[in-house]
């Protein structure tokens, strides 16, 4: 998703033109007050862009799922940067620890430390969705963002709830790092 954000979203879209592995689709659900289609044209990038008009975050990342048909989710945010072996390193999570869910780490500040909490491999007991590679499994069995969360904040602790009440794993993953710019 993203929402007047033209700026972040040329880094974030180089980022990924950069990414080591190369079999992905970008769906983007652009917000933005003007659109700008052709934004767009200047990226190397299998792209698929839908104007929604509805400013609402869990509602644009439903959109982009049911848009999809792909196996694996990974979910990312217009305001983020990542390393070119980000989409890698959650691709080798899932399939190390026959996991669901990879739940990469988040810093918000350009050098700071990650928590020693994030610093290893272990269960996770968080979601972020703006750095998250989900299976479509998860999705078919427990359902998509619940929609009453628009506007707050914890639409992500009530979707990772659902996921580990209905048993899926979920790996906090150190080596899939983003930088949040928020």
């Amino acid at each position: 998703p993203t929402l007047n954000r033209y700026d972040y979203l040329k880094e974030v879209l180089h980022d990924l033109e950069k990414q080591d592995y190369t079999n992905f689709e970008v769906i983007i659900m652009d917000q933005s007050e003007p659109f700008q289609e052709l934004f767009y044209k200047q990226f190397s990038l299998q792209l698929t862009v839908k104007y929604q008009q509805e400013k609402a975050l869990w509602l644009a990342r439903n959109n982009a799922i049911q848009l999809s048909d792909a196996h694996y989710f990974l979910l990312f945010d217009d305001d983020s940067r990542v390393e070119k072996d980000w989409i890698t390193n959650h691709l080798k999570c899932i399939d190390f620890f026959k996991a669901e869910i990879s739940s990469g780490t988040s810093i918000s500040v350009v050098g700071a430390k990650v928590p020693d909490s994030y610093r290893y491999f272990k269960v996770s007991e968080q979601i972020d969705t703006g750095n998250v590679l989900i299976k479509r499994a998860v999705f078919e069995h427990i359902g998509l963002f619940d929609r009453q969360f628009e506007k707050q904040r914890m639409g992500d602790g009530e979707f990772g709830l659902r996921a580990y009440l209905a048993g899926f794993l979920n790996i906090s993953n150190p080596t899939a790092e983003r930088l949040h710019l928020k």
